[in-house]
């Protein structure tokens, strides 16, 4: 297996295919994150304004939360899209060139290819993760200027579960590669789903279910959740924790807390998601899904 996965980091290098998708990854993530983080502080007046119309002033305490950190998961959402195309066009441009002939004449069983595919894509989705994320951690930096930022703790939290991510989506974009077998095919379908239906589809979902947890159980709306929810539960913390009187008596009452958990859901990307451990695990099962039917796929296809 070693040597196996050691063959597929050679071929990976070989080729352009990995550094012209970092690039794009690294700009996109740095981007995004600069403009979420210097939105931030707007949002963050507006959520103040918004519950002190309903009698509750969030104004003193605008500069104890940590608003920019909405800059990081949707700037590693969005960067993430990269790595998933990396993982479907690896596989997709072999069948489509015939080199992967080559490697199941030559090399162990299919199966044990395969799975070797999986552990060399798996690690290079975690290398896309961890290049995004200091990308994201950049922008968000410049962006905010510094102000309304998290300890290092939450800031490495979330960063992680970007990580994750990433090496599910390079994962499940290898699977229906494997899959469908066509690079525009997958491509297309893959990239509708993950940028417009996903997103506009979990929101709609969530909107007329009145905040219910349909569209987390979606694909996107699990993977967003995996990075949304560990940021949601960050400023959920922070916000309880300043909402207290001296005599320890929590002025946030639960209608308000309700309606502060829905807005920051829906700025963190994470509408309908449940909590971080859940939508990793519900992310999990789509990526084994259609990673084990790419595989099944694969180990019966006619390669003459």
């Amino acid at each position: 297996m070693g040597a196996l996965v050691k063959a597929e980091f050679r071929k990976i290098l070989t080729t352009r295919l990995w550094w012209a998708l970092m690039i794009p990854a690294v700009a996109v993530g740095l981007l995004v994150a600069l403009l979420w983080a210097a939105g931030a502080a707007d949002f963050g007046s507006g959520v103040a304004t918004g519950f002190r119309d309903r009698g509750l002033d969030l104004r003193p305490f605008q500069g104890e939360i940590s608003w920019s950190v909405l800059a990081l998961p949707r700037a590693l959402n969005m960067a993430a899209v990269l790595p998933m195309v990396f993982g479907t066009l690896a596989i997709t441009n072999e069948l489509h060139h015939r080199t992967i002939t080559t490697t199941f004449l030559t090399g162990a069983p299919r199966g044990m290819v395969l799975a070797a595919k999986g552990v060399a894509y798996a690690l290079w989705g975690a290398i896309f993760g961890v290049v995004i994320a200091l990308s994201v951690s950049l922008g968000t930096l410049i962006g905010s200027g510094g102000d309304n930022l998290p300890d290092a703790g939450p800031w490495l939290l979330i960063l992680g579960s970007g990580v994750l991510m990433c090496v599910l989506w390079t994962l499940l974009g290898l699977g229906v590669g494997a899959l469908i077998g066509s690079s525009i095919g997958a491509l297309v379908l893959l990239l509708i789903y993950s940028l417009v239906v996903g997103p506009l589809g979990e929101l709609l979902l969530y909107t007329t279910s009145r905040g219910g947890h349909v569209g987390g159980f979606m694909p996107n709306g699990s993977a967003n959740g995996i990075t949304g929810s560990t940021t949601t539960t960050v400023l959920m913390d922070q916000i309880n924790v300043l909402l207290v009187d001296s005599e320890d008596q929590a002025l946030f009452a639960d209608a308000y807390r309700e309606v502060a958990d829905a807005v920051v859901r829906v700025a963190t990307g994470a509408a309908g998601a449940y909590s971080a451990w859940i939508c990793g695990l519900i992310f999990a099962g789509w990526t084994a899904l259609f990673y084990g039917l790419g595989f099944w796929r694969n180990a019966r296809r006619d390669i003459t």
